[in-house]
């Protein structure tokens, strides 16, 4: 088996213990860790088109209102530093304890999302990113620090699943040892942003990165961002890094201290489909030296026990939708997206048979319950809209599919409001 949920430390100290509460690098105490307060920016209104232009974040989905685990996120800071030649703090015997973290990603499947998000299989591009983050100085105003964010695309070969009880998938991000980076087929785009006392914070802060250049990504793909730190400075092993500047990444533990992260399902009775997923690159894959299948991997959030603070981090990601492409066809139905959406009381699915069929409607809660049916009878060839009512029904997200002759359309997103 190429992997298992085991972790453990290297080399200068264990951090980590299968099963056990792990320790964690905590940033020096001025350094506050609430959640992140939801901005405009953030807001997860919807577009009366359908056509979906804004920003897409998972965990900020998951913990807003409305969303699956409203309220129940855990914001925690993370070091994130090049290398482990600097000492980070002290474990509570006494040892000096070194940066756990060297670059961190995440992976957004936009289609897959708990409120709102792209029609599936719709092509989008992407604007810009936002990173959520902790910036510490201590040196000198000249001296300028670097993040860099490496946007990465969907490759479907990489795609892995954990297997049993939760058979949760995500998709591998490969990591070469020997250039330090991601695979070169892999990069859509590199961009820079100078960090420098403007963006140093107590809090948490946000920083917007545009992101020029990056192809149109088609059938609902996958999309990520790699974040590193290039600090500005020089150090040594025998330096501090409360004595310099410092980058933390900020992240939420999706159900609150201790808990396991949930995940959100893509179609009814199918809750593997989500490939939403945040990633780290723990110091001993980092130093190819990890002795639990992950050498030449990110860890995903999947890999690590019960009391992991960094599950989903906080990189939104800008993208707009492309108009006309909002529509599956297959098993002879063409079926559209449900308009308006969200909606409160009534909407209007659009579709368009090839031929003469019995044609029924079917509505599935988060859980893959059947909450409504609708039968439309024997309908011609040709062009047709079922209107829906959703005024029994709570607010929330729920499923569609039409049957036709016995043949199920794909399933489609639809959200309700109240």
């Amino acid at each position: 088996m190429k992997k298992i949920t085991l972790v453990v430390g290297i080399g200068f100290a264990s951090l980590f213990s299968f099963g056990q509460q792990k320790s964690t690098l905590n940033a020096p105490q001025k350094l506050v860790n609430p959640k992140l307060k939801t901005s405009s920016n953030h807001i997860f209104a919807a577009d009366p088109s359908r056509a979906f232009s804004g920003w897409l974040n998972y965990a900020l989905q998951l913990d807003a209102v409305g969303g699956p685990n409203e309220g129940l996120a855990a914001g925690q800071f993370g070091l994130v530093f090049p290398d482990s030649t600097i000492i980070a703090g002290v474990y509570t015997g006494g040892d000096a304890a070194y940066p756990q973290f060297h670059k961190y990603a995440t992976m957004l499947d936009a289609k897959n999302m708990p409120l709102q998000g792209i029609v599936s299989n719709s092509s989008f591009t992407l604007d810009s990113v936002a990173i959520a983050y902790g910036y510490l100085r201590t040196l000198a105003s000249t001296v300028v620090d670097t993040l860099v964010v490496t946007i990465i695309k969907q490759v479907t070969a990489s795609n892995y699943n954990m297997g049993a009880p939760g058979n949760e998938n995500y998709q591998d991000i490969t990591y070469n040892f020997a250039t330090k980076n991601v695979p070169a087929s892999m990069i859509l785009g590199t961009y820079k942003y100078f960090l420098t006392e403007s963006d140093s914070t107590n809090n948490v802060g946000e920083i917007y990165i545009a992101t020029p250049g990056i192809p149109t990504q088609t059938n609902g793909a996958h999309i990520g961002a790699i974040v590193s730190f290039i600090p500005g400075y020089s150090y040594a092993i025998t330096d501090s890094i409360s004595e310099k500047n410092a980058f933390y990444q900020f992240s939420y533990e999706q159900n609150g201290d201790n808990t396991d992260p949930t995940y959100y399902g893509g179609a009814p009775n199918d809750f593997t489909g989500d490939m939403n997923c945040s990633y780290v690159l723990p110091r001993d894959v980092r130093y190819n030296i990890n002795t639990s299948g992950w050498n030449g991997y990110f860890m995903p959030s999947w890999g690590w026990t019960t009391p992991y603070g960094y599950e989903n981090h906080i990189i939104s990601f800008k993208i707009d939708e492309i108009l006309g492409i909002n529509d599956i066809s297959e098993n002879g139905i063409k079926v559209k997206q449900n308009m308006p959406n969200p909606f409160s009381n009534t909407s209007s699915i659009s579709y368009e048979l090839d031929r003469n069929a019995v044609v029924s409607l079917a509505v599935y809660d988060i859980t893959g319950k059947k909450v409504a049916e609708q039968n439309e009878g024997n309908q011609i060839s040709g062009k047709h809209v079922v209107k829906f009512n959703a005024e029994e029904l709570p607010a929330g997200v729920y499923y569609y599919s039409l049957t036709v002759n016995k043949n199920t359309s794909s399933v489609m997103k639809m959200v309700v409001i109240k």
